[in-house]
């Protein structure tokens, strides 16, 4: 994968300051929420089965079961 300048690979940014990646050494620190980085992370909104590649450890809260 080429390198992504506006989330330096970590394929998710800050909600509050999009110019900022979420994680990483130059991660947003004000305390937002994560969204997919635009550039490398984008998904479908059309397809509900089309999620975003979601950060190394997550665990989600809930799962969604299919009908």
């Amino acid at each position: 994968m080429k390198f992504c300048a506006r989330c330096d690979n970590a394929r998710w940014i800050c909600e509050n300051h999009p110019e900022r990646p979420w994680l990483g050494e130059r991660a947003c620190d004000c305390g937002g929420a994560g969204v997919p980085c635009p550039i490398c992370n984008r998904t479908d909104v059309e397809d509900p089965d089309d999620i975003p590649e979601m950060p190394e450890g997550f665990v989600p809260d809930t799962v969604r079961k299919k009908p």
